[in-house]
């Protein structure tokens, strides 16, 4: 489990992962949901796949 920013609680466990097109984001991405079973916060964690990509890409070690 992980720490609730909200409460400080350590009771934060996944819900689901959905894509961005799925939650109607724009781009490419994974968007990780979880929730406080102490306190009933909700968190979205937005991955954006495109800034990885860009990241992996954009290394000294590919000769784009």
């Amino acid at each position: 489990m992980y720490e609730c920013l909200h409460c400080g609680k350590r009771a934060v466990i996944w819900d689901n992962d959905f894509s961005f097109e799925e939650m109607g984001y724009d781009g490419d991405g994974i968007v990780h949901v979880c929730h406080c079973t102490h306190c009933g916060a909700e968190i979205e964690c937005r991955i954006s796949l495109e800034d990885e990509m860009n990241s992996v890409f954009n290394d000294e070690e590919f000769d784009i």
